[in-house]
């Protein structure tokens, strides 16, 4: 598909286990498999996005490690991919940027592990997406951290995918890892 899409994964506004706002840790980890998946499935960038400025001096000495000479070298894909992760402050820098990008503003999909009365299917956003080639409007896929994304961040969405279920559907267990989830997603999306 040519649509371009940005993949989000917030760390603010997040719920914690007790439904409190809180703003989750960054991790290498996410930073380096998500990045990797976007760059598979072909995103255009890649938003850590974290209010605190300590993360965002964590995120940057990683990303320095991935620009040394000797890891150029030795690892040159996944360069390429650590690549596309810029980091941002807010969601509101996030749809900034996109929308200088492309000179309008994006459609924002949120994704989450509880089903939503609004939810579309993969199938029937697949459909959409196919029929937004002629669409100039980018697609960000907003993945959570933590207990998921908080109810403050919901008037930003314009399209809620449905759950990720395993063989067990909506009674079966159903808490995979950002990660788990990023790839998931961009393969039901945009994979062949």
């Amino acid at each position: 598909m040519s649509v371009p899409f940005y993949v989000v994964l917030l760390h603010h506004p997040i719920k914690n286990r007790h439904g409190k706002i809180v703003t989750t840790a960054v991790t290498n980890m996410d930073i380096h498999d998500i990045s990797r998946t976007a760059k598979t499935y072909g995103a255009s960038q890649y938003f850590v996005v974290t209010p605190i400025e300590e993360q965002h001096e964590l995120i940057g000495r990683i990303l320095n490690h991935w620009n040394q000479d000797s890891v150029k070298e030795g690892h040159p894909d996944r360069v390429k991919a650590v690549s596309l992760v810029q980091m941002s402050y807010s969601f509101k820098q996030v749809k900034e940027a996109i929308a200088k990008e492309h000179g309008v503003e994006p459609i924002v999909v949120l994704t989450s592990a509880q089903a939503k009365p609004e939810s579309v299917t993969y199938e029937d956003f697949r459909k959409e997406l196919r029929e937004l080639q002629s669409d100039p409007r980018p697609v960000v896929l907003v993945f959570g951290t933590g207990w998921g994304i908080a109810d403050s961040f919901f008037p930003e969405v314009d399209r809620t995918l449905a759950p990720i279920y395993g063989p067990e559907g909506d009674q079966g267990y159903n808490h995979l890892s950002v990660r788990s989830a990023v790839a998931t997603v961009c393969d039901r999306l945009f994979g062949r």
